[in-house]
């Protein structure tokens, strides 16, 4: 990945959740990126975590998957 999708990958770490930081750092304790201050309004990963933060939203995205499929199950068995 390159410099030019340092900025879609934060957005996407932006829509999946808000920057969590504890004020006196810029990094989310989430999800380990970088945040544009210690206040963390919008994550900014640097171009060295960018692949990094891309498998964690792909990781984040199969645990969703699991845990749909955890809970249709559940309702089938209830429903027989």
């Amino acid at each position: 990945m390159g410099a030019t999708e340092i900025p879609s990958v934060g957005l996407r770490l932006d829509e999946h959740h808000a920057p969590e930081t504890n004020g006196r750092m810029s990094v989310c304790r989430r999800c380990g990126g970088l945040t544009d201050s210690p206040m963390g309004l919008h994550h900014m990963p640097h171009e060295s975590q960018v692949n990094r933060s891309n498998d964690w939203l792909v990781a984040q995205a199969r645990i969703r998957e699991i845990d749909r499929a955890k809970e249709f199950r559940a309702r089938q068995r209830g429903m027989i």
